[in-house]
């Protein structure tokens, strides 16, 4: 993929090779009660386990980013087992990626098999890269549930 292996292409994406954790965001209809995206950021972990945090909000998604107000009751911490499944990457059996480049870089394009908050965001895509340098035991992951 991308010129590499299979195994090493995901393998670059797991916490211990970066020291961080991918992320994304993506919008889907808004619900009753204004929610509209959601953000999601997952440790990608080297023994195959993952931590993802992802939040549902009600903003605006941009090219460049987004905006939202995040509820802390749409803040969810899920964990499990990550696996490659043939040109896959399964993050449990909440997401399925796909290797691609953005701006030259190697970068995920994931998409939501089953609802952690909101069921509108299943089937909805998302591209993670390599977007923060924190671990999944700082502070600003408290919240999350």
């Amino acid at each position: 993929m991308n010129g590499k292996p299979v195994s090493e292409f995901y393998g670059q994406f797991t916490y211990e090779k970066f020291s961080g954790a991918t992320g994304g965001v993506a919008a889907f209809p808004a619900q009753p009660d204004g929610i509209n995206l959601f953000v999601a950021t997952v440790f990608l972990m080297q023994d195959k386990s993952f931590t993802l945090y992802y939040a549902e909000g009600a903003g605006t998604v941009r090219a460049n980013g987004y905006s939202a107000e995040i509820p802390l009751d749409r803040m969810f911490e899920r964990t499990g087992k990550w696996s490659i499944s043939g040109s896959s990457l399964k993050i449990g059996d909440l997401m399925t990626c796909h290797g691609m480049t953005v701006d030259g870089r190697d970068a995920l394009r994931c998409a939501m098999d089953r609802a952690v908050g909101y069921a509108a965001a299943v089937g909805k895509t998302t591209t993670f890269t390599r977007a923060t340098n924190s671990s999944p035991n700082d502070s600003q992951w408290a919240d999350y549930q």
